[in-house]
């Protein structure tokens, strides 16, 4: 049994590594942008783990800790929600929707937002809905914002999909590596900053390594900022915009900073800049309540970029789901605020109990999170060990001789050497989180680092 299970996990294996852009005949017009893009990391590892566990008994199973969902069920009264409105607005709930968004729910994300930063937003020109989730909003806001040629900054280890969206406008991602603890400093950016740069990916419990910006360190970024876009406008061109992006605000553990837009610069004249007309916010319900399928995320920021994100949506999608829009407009009502809490503390919770079982292999490295529930391990320590064994990263190693499947550091941070870290999904319920614990610390034993 033992020797099938790896050569199960040898498969996957192989499977992944095959993992690269799109191959197709020669001169058959797909577009050069897309044959850049790779497959996805995570996207179709939950069909090819199934394949592999068929047969094998639950002790023996693959557990996939890749995707970065939670497994605590969306709170029940967002569905009764959902099946009241049905029974009662059928025609709303088949009818075209906004484009922006229904009014109803508009509003309860400037309440959301409101109550969770303290800064408001007109619901009828600053924010809208979008289809597709966070990845939507994302979206929308790269197609309103970015011309080919012009530059993102991209602080990495990072979320991938960056990169491959901004290579889709034909723009160019400029990646920087940071730390987990510090994240993108001023100097950072400083020597990032180009004429051409148009955008700066910002967010919070960045996914991986789990960093929480403080607002002393955000109001450096601003000061930066500030200073560019000043000489910038004074000239005519175009400022550099911040994409601040927060799917796992609901999982700031400690003291919340001001959220970007909020963030005043005291100027040499003694005056304020806001970073509000150049901020564009973006998050959504998912990560927060559960609620992945309902793909429903949402933008907040100058009127002038949403009607612009607005005019690219109605060409592309359209409008979000009004099923999605419903169940959203519920869960951002101001007594769910308490779910959102208790789920975050229970994915903390599982968090921690994995860290409890691997800190307990003195070569293992983990930068304990800031925030999230996800763990960003490094086992260079071991390197060597299971290359000699034929695994040449830690995530293939994982797989074969721990049947766990992890996502791959590289992943987050295009051509920088992160073959041996890891993104281990902590949102994991029950026993699992030390039932894996126990697996990688049982595979390292058979090693020697």
């Amino acid at each position: 049994m033992e020797r099938d299970v790896q050569g199960r996990g040898r498969e996957l294996k192989s499977v992944e590594r095959k993992a690269a852009p799109l191959i197709v005949q020669k001169n058959r017009g797909i577009s050069d942008a897309i044959l850049r893009i790779p497959e996805s990391a995570t996207h179709g590892t939950a069909a090819k783990l199934a394949i592999l566990n068929r047969g094998l008994a639950e002790s023996e199973q693959f557990i996939d800790l890749s995707i970065g969902a939670l497994d605590t069920p969306t709170d029940p009264r967002i569905d009764r929600g959902v099946i009241d409105f049905i029974e009662k607005q059928s025609d709303t709930i088949h009818a075209f929707a906004p484009i922006k968004g229904f009014p109803f729910l508009l509003d309860s994300v400037a309440a959301r937002v409101s109550r969770l930063h303290g800064i408001t937003y007109d619901p009828e020109t600053e924010i809208m809905v979008t289809p597709g989730g966070v990845k939507g909003s994302i979206s929308v806001a790269f197609h309103a914002l970015l011309n080919p040629g012009d530059e993102v900054v991209i602080p990495v280890p990072n979320w991938p999909h960056y990169a491959d969206m901004v290579r889709l406008h034909e723009a160019i991602p400029k990646t920087v590596l940071v730390t987990a603890d510090d994240g993108l400093t001023a100097p950072d950016l400083e020597g990032a900053i180009s004429e051409r740069t148009k955008i700066v990916i910002l967010g919070d419990c960045i996914n991986p390594t789990g960093k929480v910006y403080t607002t002393e360190e955000l109001s450096a970024l601003a000061r930066t900022i500030a200073r560019h876009n000043l000489r910038r406008e004074a000239e005519g061109e175009s400022p550099v915009y911040v994409m601040f992006d927060s799917p796992y605000e609901a999982h700031v553990m400690g003291p919340r900073a001001k959220t970007f837009a909020a963030i005043d610069v005291r100027l040499p004249d003694g005056g304020d800049c806001s970073m509000r007309p150049w901020t564009v916010a973006v998050t959504g319900p998912g990560k927060t309540y559960g609620m992945h399928g309902d793909r429903i995320g949402y933008l907040c920021g100058p009127s002038d970029i949403v009607d612009a994100s607005a005019r690219a949506q109605v060409n592309l999608t359209s409008f979000a789901s009004s099923y999605g829009q419903v169940a959203t407009h519920i869960a951002l009502r101001p007594e769910m605020d308490e779910v959102a809490d208790s789920r975050a503390r229970a994915a903390r919770g599982n968090l921690e109990a994995m860290l409890a079982e691997l800190v307990s292999v003195p070569s293992l490295r983990i930068d304990v999170p800031q925030g999230g529930y996800f763990l960003f391990v490094d086992f260079t320590a071991f390197a060597d060990a299971y290359q000699k064994r034929g695994y040449r990263t830690a995530d293939q190693f994982l797989l074969a001789e721990a049947k766990v499947a992890t996502i791959c550091g590289n992943h987050f941070a295009e051509g920088q050497p992160l073959d041996h870290f890891v993104r281990i999904n902590c949102g994991r319920t029950g026993t699992l989180p030390g039932e894996v614990g126990s697996r990688i610390r049982r595979a390292l034993s058979r090693l020697k680092p």
